[in-house]
């Protein structure tokens, strides 16, 4: 308000300096009119000077983002009033900035909790941000699913042979501008689960209904080739009739321990003395016709394991490689790389319609009545947190990695 009145008094004194001049007075009256008004001017000048250097303060404070400085009174109320208004949206600003800093602190932390991957994309759908999840899953399969995807769209990846992933493509708005974001899911554990569970009931079942009926038939059998002459062919019919029902009852017990698999027991264990004993076991189990080499590394590994388990895995995969050489002349080769171990065979290989169906219950490309073996290796190296993979190049390469004693 003070403002006003020098404004006022500056047009007073301009109108008697005019006034003094036309009326042609004494020098005196000319000279205190110019002082008075250059008084005027000064404290007018004053006056607009501190409400114009505490706008520009502020403009200042806004363009550095300031938001914990504050504008200091200028002791003339109008001036003051915006003064106070813009402290008070300095103070707003400020805790707002706060909140959304400790908001994007715990989304980020969230983000790289989760066991969930994430990929942020940038304005033209290029990944520039992921969480360490995504890292440890990424791979090229993996990246040319996410791509083909639109907005919205969730597919199911099986990759590397044993793993299997729920992947998403999302967006959200920035900045008034749409950018996409992934997020792949690790269904592997939860798909095995279901399966499992599913194959189990099944399994006991069948068990059940096989062993009764089984139970009640070899009965009746016995009771009848008790009433036979023993050198007659009806007796040995019987007896070859019994033989079968005990093998299909060996046979459903067989796959029922494969369902109730132990938990490991893991313990420091010297992968390369295992390997050595098992060879003449390896060497049998393939045949005369098919050579199992394994040269022993010149450094011993630990590796955290269960050795029961772990010769199951190890025999099944020399079982399979040797099953599908044939009756060919072939080899198996068994290396050592730290707690790298990989056993490749020159047999036929995989077939690319058959990679995505390994590692699932009753699956087999050679035995249509089988199909345990690879679910086995995949429940027990999944119980000793170790990765796999099958892959078939020039030659058929099974590929495990053990964690370390």
């Amino acid at each position: 308000m003070r403002y006003k009145y020098y404004i006022a008094l500056t047009f007073v004194a301009a109108a008697g300096l005019v006034l003094t001049a036309l009326l042609h007075l004494k020098m005196p009256w000319i000279a205190g009119t110019a002082i008075l008004l250059l008084v005027a001017v000064s404290l007018l000048a004053r006056a607009v000077n501190k409400p114009l250097r505490a706008v520009e303060n502020g403009i200042y404070l806004l363009r550095e983002q300031d938001f914990a400085s504050r504008l200091p009174s200028t002791g003339q109320p109008d001036a003051d009033r915006l003064v106070t208004m813009f402290n008070s949206m300095m103070e707003c600003l400020k805790t707002e900035r706060l909140h959304n800093r400790e908001q994007n602190i715990l989304l980020s932390q969230l983000i790289e909790a989760i066991p969930s991957g994430v990929a942020i994309c940038d304005l033209d759908g290029n990944i520039v941000q992921t969480n360490r999840a995504f890292d440890e899953m990424v791979s090229t399969p993996l990246l040319d699913t996410l791509y083909s995807l639109k907005d919205g769209d969730t597919v199911t990846l099986r990759t590397g042979v044993s793993q299997i992933y729920g992947c998403s493509r999302l967006w959200f708005m920035d900045s008034g501008f749409r950018r996409c974001f992934y997020i792949v899911r690790p269904l592997t554990d939860e798909i095995v689960q279901a399966e499992k569970q599913l194959l189990t009931r099944m399994v006991r079942t069948i068990g059940h209904e096989v062993n009764n009926a089984m139970g009640s038939t070899l009965s009746v059998l016995e009771s009848i080739a008790d009433t036979l002459p023993s050198d007659s062919f009806e007796h040995s019919a019987i007896e070859s009739c019994s033989t079968s029902c005990h093998n299909l009852v060996n046979f459903v017990r067989r796959y029922a321990s494969l369902v109730k698999l132990p938990s490991p027991t893991l313990r420091p264990t010297d992968l390369t003395a295992e390997l050595s004993r098992l060879l003449p076991q390896l060497q049998a189990l393939a045949g005369s016709y098919i050579i199992v080499s394994f040269s022993p590394p010149a450094f011993s590994t630990l590796v955290m394991a269960d050795p029961t388990l772990l010769e199951r895995v190890i025999v099944n995969i020399v079982k399979n490689s040797a099953e599908s050489i044939g009756s060919r002349q072939g080899s198996i080769t068994i290396t050592l790389n730290g707690s790298t171990l990989t056993v490749s065979d020159d047999g036929p290989g995989i077939k690319p319609q058959d990679a995505d169906k390994l590692f699932t219950p009753f699956f087999s490309t050679k035995h249509p009545d089988r199909g345990l073996g690879l679910m086995l290796i995949a429940d027990i190296l999944r119980a000793h947190h170790a990765t796999f993979s099958l892959a078939t190049n020039i030659t058929t390469t099974f590929t495990i990695t053990l964690p370390r004693a």
